[in-house]
Parts: C-alpha cells; structure tokens; sequence
C-alpha cells in the first residue's frame, strides 16, 4: 500500500524547495522592477505576476524532480513485490537502459500541465490572502 511512499515524499521535499524559492524570487524581483503595491485585490498587474510567477514555479518542480517521479511510478507499478525500492538504483537502471531521455520521460506533458494548474493555484491563493486582508510581503 506504502510502496514508493518514500520516493515521494524526497519528490515533494525538493519539488516544493524549488518551487517556493522560484516563486517567490521572481515574484520579489517582479514586483520591485514594477515598484508596485500588492495589496489591491483588483491590480491586474499582480494577477499576472502571479500567473508567471506560479507557472514558472510549476515548471521548476517538475523539471527538477521529474526522475524522481519516473522512479516512484516504476517502483509503484512493479508487478514483482520483491523488485528494487530504491529510487537511485531504479533510476540508474533506467538511465543504463535509456539515457537521460529515460529519466524525463513524459516531460513534455508535465511541463505542459504544470504551468497553468499552479499559475491558476496561485494566483487563487493570493486573491484569498488579499480578500481576506492577509499581507504576503
């Protein structure tokens, strides 16, 4: 039931380490190359720095952690129980076998998904902080 539990939780630890320090870098240096106030719920400028900033925050998880992912799915999807679980070795096998192309498999497609599912989760997330009168500085 558990299987592959531990790759996935090293995938979201460095995903989401990725993730936040893009996002709130550019974000940072977006809003100071615009010199402008974040706290108007209505600014569309802010809307689209969330937008960018959330998107090319999905992108940077993905693109770091992907291998990562391709190892928990073999690991997850083995027929064989007694098969390796250790995501370096899988990904060593799988690297052997294929190359890097092997390692980021499906790449295109994550990346695809990636930017418009966390572009629109952020800029969510910061609407809700705004109307509910929460600073994020």
């Amino acid at each position: 039931m558990f299987r592959g539990g531990s790759t996935t939780l090293l995938r979201e630890s460095v995903g989401n380490a990725v993730f936040f320090s893009v996002y709130e870098y550019v974000r940072y240096y977006m809003h100071l190359q615009l010199n402008m106030d974040s706290s108007d719920p209505h600014n569309l400028t802010d809307i689209g720095i969330g937008i960018l900033t959330g998107g090319l925050g999905g992108v940077a998880f993905w693109s770091a952690v992907l291998p990562l992912d391709v190892a928990k799915t073999v690991i997850q999807t083995a027929p064989d129980k007694s098969c390796q679980r250790n995501p370096s070795q899988v990904l060593n096998s799988i690297y052997r076998r294929t190359g890097v192309r092997g390692c980021y498999a499906g790449l295109g497609p994550t990346i695809v998904r990636a930017f418009p599912a966390n572009a629109a989760a952020i800029d969510t997330w910061e609407l809700a902080m705004k109307l509910l009168g929460i600073k994020n500085e």
